[in-house]
């Protein structure tokens, strides 16, 4: 048996707003170091949380030879499988890391945290001067709205080099720092409709756009409709699903859709009128 979920549509056409999405959390598939300071070991480990992390074992402050470092070599940590819409506005970009030091005496903290295109470090360093515990402790870097100084497009993102590098500075007596978890996940908006002409509202009676069981159903009055209009659906990734013109000469849209193809999620409806801005409204389908 379907369920019945939607959310109806009432008296506005307003201009197409966007709808924030995220990818991930994804895990990197890619892992070098570069650099002077004390090796990381076992640099996969960052993929589950099962207490084989990664690792570097620090000196005491200042050592630094052939042999002991105060501080890691440069971490790199790339192919993280994303596959953002080409049309899409990236909005925010947020790392979590979860990390410990082996010991109670504090003293080990970030001293380079920046993205990565193409190999090149891309923005701010969000290294944190807050050092770190002795107990597994997420650190979250970014945020859904937070681009890192930086500007974004899809594919610097979807690119298997895009990532970023990671260093620590220890500041205390010789441990072992490590990171037994880390993920990154990135914020975007599906892109607005740019149309600015016609009316900009309407007070007949109310639309209703909303799935029924398997069935997109669409009843609209209001004069612009009456130089036909355009429908169209689309998924959260912003592909189109669904596409027609009506030329209704009558002022009103009365139809049914048939969804019984779609799978379970939520839709985005977008009804443009020829003289008119865009009216949109998410439907949900739940079979």
């Amino acid at each position: 048996m379907k369920k019945i979920l939607a959310l109806c549509a009432f008296i506005s056409f307003v201009p197409f707003i966007g709808f924030a999405q995220h990818a991930g959390p994804n895990t990197p598939t890619g892992y070098s170091t570069a650099g002077t300071g004390a090796g990381w070991s076992n640099l996969s480990g960052v993929l589950a949380i099962d207490n084989n992390p990664a690792y570097a074992d620090l000196a005491q402050y200042p050592t630094c030879n052939n042999f002991l470092c105060f501080h890691s070599d440069t971490a790199y940590f790339t192919h993280f499988g994303f596959s953002i819409p080409d049309t899409v506005t990236i909005k925010g970009i947020k790392l979590d890391i979860l990390q410990r030091v082996n010991s109670p005496g504090g003293g080990i903290h970030d001293s380079l945290l920046t993205l990565l295109v193409n190999g090149a470090a891309t923005g701010n360093n969000k290294a944190s001067a807050f050092n770190w515990l002795d107990t597994p402790t997420n650190q979250t870097y970014g945020d859904s709205t937070d681009l890192w100084g930086a500007t974004w497009v899809p594919s610097q993102i979807n690119d298997t080099s895009f990532g970023f590098q990671y260093q620590l500075t220890n500041t205390s007596y010789d441990q072992a720092a490590s990171v037994d978890f880390l993920t990154m996940t990135v914020y975007y908006e599906i892109p607005q409709d740019t149309s600015t002409a016609g009316i900009v509202s309407q007070t007949s009676s109310p639309w209703q756009v909303a799935m029924i069981g398997s069935q997109l159903t669409i009843n609209a009055y209001s004069t612009v409709l009456n130089s036909g209009s355009q429908i169209s659906v689309r998924d959260l990734t912003g592909k189109v699903i669904y596409s027609a013109n009506y030329l209704s000469g009558n002022n009103r849209i009365n139809t049914l859709i048939d969804a019984s193809g779609w799978i379970n999620g939520i839709y985005i409806v977008s009804i443009k009128p020829v003289n008119g801005k865009a009216y949109q409204q998410q439907v949900v389908l739940v079979k």
